[in-house]
């Protein structure tokens, strides 16, 4: 394994993450509102087929996670093209439902492109273990992958634009998967064809109860799940939020998401030139903190205060650049961890797992979220600014943040154990490293004892 990485070599890494993102818009926003108006199904309906693709989406994730464990170079990146493949005709039903089979078309659409998007997504962020054992290297790759990847939700949400000029919500979706299956296939082709294939360490394969035992996964899952609620409550409200309390036109919904988006985008240099001189998990949970203080007065605006949400967009679209780079890299970590105390490859499950936890989040801050506001009393159509979802909005978020913190507070692996570590690896692999005190530098007594088991 590669410590450096040629700038190359992390941009053919990175730049798959920009057609990757671009369907997002189009499959979570205009998807279900096209089966509704233009092909004529039940809103119920429509909900309770997504809902059942998405079930057997995230049962798939440690699925495909442990089929990564277990496979070659070769194989590993022939799941890419199994991916690939699938999300084509996935995406074609999806857009092109016949009208007597739309139900069939939405569910089996959704399955193929949720497995396809899957197939591609875990491998793909799983290599960056295999790109480098650096610390610094993979921060790098992951925040020029992250930026990618908000460039393709920036395209994203712009191709809806495409209706102002008469293109059809299908026309639209249409245009949505050109694009994607162009630059993916561009994309991913220099990925697979220019990169070295992972190969499989020659160690023990962990069962799935294993996983467990590694307290510093099972925390990290948990620091990464409740972040992600914290960052999908506001997302769903948000819509709502710019409306109800704000008192904006739907209209002007698109230009906070620019500046949010804009300020994470600007702020990613930054948080990669921090990590290389301090902790990650350091930086992450102080960059939790500037959310938390900046997200707090959203509860208090009235309408008209557009100018201080502003600044709200601004440092917490900043704070998110440190979600989008750093937990990745600590994720990686904590994976080189794994195998380094308990000798087996658990890589990929970890990184599923890690995966699972994002769709989960997003579908439980949608559940408390949409929830707790109908328990309020929530009235879209009322001129009075709502001070329970304005409550919800800004405040819940703040909790998850703060229990995320709390988790992640004295987190022990840091950036001096984790060289330490890849060195011990290294000379295990090589045969010279046959006890705890055999070699210079070692792993401190107390990370590979119980602090960490």
């Amino acid at each position: 394994m590669n410590t450096g990485l040629s700038q190359r070599a992390v941009l053919n890494y990175a730049l798959p993450a920009l057609p990757l993102a671009i369907p997002t818009v189009a499959v979570y926003i205009l998807l279900p509102t096209f089966y509704v108006e233009e092909v004529g199904m039940s809103l119920a309906l429509v909900g309770l087929l997504l809902v059942l693709a998405r079930v057997l989406d995230v049962i798939s994730d440690p699925l495909i996670g442990r089929w990564l464990d277990h496979v070659q170079g070769k194989l590993f990146k022939l799941t890419f093209v199994v991916g690939g493949f699938l999300c084509v005709p996935g995406l074609w039903l999806l857009i092109h439902p016949a009208p007597s089979t739309a139900a069939i078309s939405l569910f089996a659409g959704s399955t193929l492109l949720y497995l396809g998007w899957t197939l591609i997504q875990i491998p793909y962020i799983t290599w960056i273990t295999h790109l480098s054992s650096d610390s610094f290297q993979r921060t790098r790759a992951i925040s020029y992958r992250e930026g990618f990847s908000l460039i393709g939700l920036l395209l994203s949400a712009c191709l809806p634009l495409l209706a102002l000029i008469g293109f059809s919500t299908q026309a639209v979706l249409q245009s949505m998967m050109l694009v994607t299956v162009i630059l993916g296939a561009f994309f991913l082709y220099r990925l697979l064809s220019y990169l070295p294939a992972p190969t499989r360490l020659k160690i023990a394969q962990g069962r799935w109860h294993d996983v467990k035992n590694n307290r510093l996964a099972v925390k990290l899952i948990a620091a990464w799940l409740l972040n992600g609620i914290a960052n999908g409550i506001p997302a769903v409200l948000f819509p709502l939020y710019i409306t109800s309390v704000l008192g904006n036109t739907p209209d002007s919904r698109g230009v906070f998401i620019l500046i949010y988006f804009i300020a994470a985008c600007c702020s990613l240099p930054l948080w990669l030139h921090l990590s290389r001189r301090f902790d990650k998990v350091l930086l992450w949970s102080i960059a939790m903190i500037l959310a938390v203080c900046a997200f707090i007065p959203a509860a208090f605006l009235a309408p008209g205060d557009n100018h201080w949400f502003i600044l709200i967009c601004i440092i917490t679209g900043f704070a998110f650049g440190a979600d989008l780079s750093l937990p990745h890299a600590i994720q990686a970590e904590v994976a080189d961890w794994d195998r380094f105390r308990f000798k087996r490859e658990h890589t990929g499950l970890l990184f599923a797992l890690w995966n699972g936890a994002t769709k989960a989040a997003l579908a439980l801050a949608a559940l408390l979220a949409l929830g707790l506001l109908d328990l309020s009393g929530f009235d879209a159509q009322s001129t009075t600014p709502s001070l329970s979802l304005a409550l919800i909005y800004a405040l819940l978020p703040c909790v998850f943040k703060v229990v995320s913190i709390l988790i992640l507070w004295r987190f022990p692996l840091r950036n001096h154990h984790h060289r330490a570590l890849i060195r011990r690896l290294s000379e295990r692999a090589s045969g010279s490293f046959n006890h705890a005190g055999s070699v210079s530098n070692p792993v401190p007594t107390s990370i590979t004892n119980h602090r960490l088991q």
